[in-house]
């Protein structure tokens, strides 16, 4: 299994003294003006306790647009992992971060810090360090030795008062794939052309955002809670025709859905570019065609997006698509990371994983499609762990996880990322 190592060790004393200032419940209402960071270093120095702490200095940053995405981050999912593990989290004068908690989350932990890595992907690589915990912007300090050398290095800095986040600062939308039940009880009529431009007119009508839906693509270690990568942004095509034609197969005939789906497309742009609700500003996917990346409607959509982050959205290009036309992917690609967007390529079954060479192809990440027969294929072929591990285990997605099975399987070969209803479900549970 791929994780993260700091290659450090907890000195825990024989007998662990409790601190004597409180750590939150969960579910309290946090004061983080109770204690400067210095002052609590210096505390539970004092009464021994095993602390893990987390620094992510500002100042070791190269790229300016990386202290952008800290200042996110500390209001986001930093903020989410010390509730998690009711730890503590200061923001230094300077915009680093500081976080402590006991040491006894290891499996979140590795979790946040392939969220990190996801985060600072431009930072590592302008720097040209593979594993976060190589870079000189991570520090993690564990022993009495190493918090003595943490307090002294921030003992100049004063902390901001780090806020709590309103409830409503990101939607917490239970979302399910866009699966057709029971279409098989009553026989559809099939996709013609002018089916399709009743379609496309009746689109530019319709209350578009309520066809939108989300879905989260998590970090699972081990037995550890889910941590949100990203967000995917897509479109109910069930929905959307049970709204505007409920007795026609949308997908019936696949290039006239694909024409659709590049309609889809531009609302897609169109209705993240507004984001009256400021949600939908980083950390979140859109399923595209290759042409609309090369489109003028794209061009519009990027020019709405403030560039420091743009290296938090991931734009999926499904496999058929691009082997549809190379060279246009190839395009689209270059074109596309060049503005600061990541690539995800998917629609990957099992059995296509051993003719996929990511790096080869360029992207960011991979979804392979999880499906019964997964665990099958890697018992079966002696070679399937070569392919994963080919293919960078730390960048593949298992998608389409309905249930825990998956999630055995893939940290079995080392997968870290998922995403699927069964994921949904156990992360809307945390949220509650």
């Amino acid at each position: 299994m791929f994780f993260f190592s700091s290659k450090k060790n907890i000195e825990l004393p024989e007998e662990p003294i409790e601190p004597q200032f409180d750590v939150p419940a969960r579910n309290e209402t946090y004061d983080w003006n109770e204690k400067n960071p210095t002052a609590f270093l210096k505390e539970i120095i004092a009464h021994q306790v095993p602390v893990k702490a987390l620094l992510i200095d500002a100042a070791a940053f190269k790229n300016r647009k990386s202290v952008t995405l800290l200042s996110k981050a500390a209001t986001d999912f930093l903020m989410d992992f010390v509730r998690q593990v009711d730890g503590r989290l200061f923001e230094l004068a300077n915009k680093s971060v500081l976080i402590a908690f006991r040491g006894t989350h290891e499996d979140e932990f590795q979790a946040l810090l392939i969220r990190l890595q996801f985060t600072f992907n431009d930072e590592l690589m302008q720097v040209r360090k593979a594993n976060i915990l190589d870079a000189d912007f991570i520090g993690v300090y564990e022993t009495t030795g190493q918090l003595q050398l943490l307090e002294n290095k921030i003992a100049t800095s004063l902390p901001f008062v780090a806020q709590e986040p309103q409830k409503d600062f990101k939607t917490t939308v239970l979302n399910k794939f866009a699966v057709v039940s029971g279409v098989g009880k009553k026989q559809l009529k099939e996709l013609s052309p002018s089916v399709l431009d009743k379609v496309q007119k009746s689109l530019l009508q319709v209350d578009f955002s309520s066809l939108i839906r989300r879905q989260a693509v998590c970090a699972i270690i081990g037995r550890s809670a889910p941590q949100m990568i990203f967000e995917e942004v897509y479109v109910s095509i069930p929905d959307l025709r049970d709204i505007l034609l409920p007795d026609v197969d949308l997908t019936s005939n696949p290039w006239l859905f694909m024409n659709l789906t590049e309609t889809l497309d531009k609302r897609v742009l169109a209705h993240i570019s507004q984001h009256d609700d400021g949600s939908l500003v980083s950390n979140f996917s859109m399923n595209l065609n290759v042409s609309t990346i090369l489109s003028d409607e794209f061009l519009e959509f990027d020019e709405s997006i403030p560039p420091p982050l743009r290296s938090s959205i991931v734009l999926e290009l499904q496999l058929v698509d691009i082997f549809n036309d190379v060279k246009a992917f190839l395009l689209a690609k270059a074109f596309a990371q060049y503005r600061g967007y990541k690539i995800c390529i998917d629609g990957i079954t099992v059995d296509k994983l051993q003719y996929i060479n990511r790096e080869n192809l360029n992207s960011d990440l991979m979804k392979i499609i999880w499906h019964p027969s997964f665990l099958d294929v890697i018992n079966e072929d002696k070679h399937f762990r070569d392919y994963v591990n080919k293919a960078e285990r730390a960048k593949m997605i298992l998608c389409r996880v309905d249930d825990a099975k998956a999630i055995d399987v893939g940290n079995s070969i080392g997968i870290n990322l998922y995403q699927g209803r069964y994921v949904q479900k156990e992360l809307h549970k945390r949220r509650k």
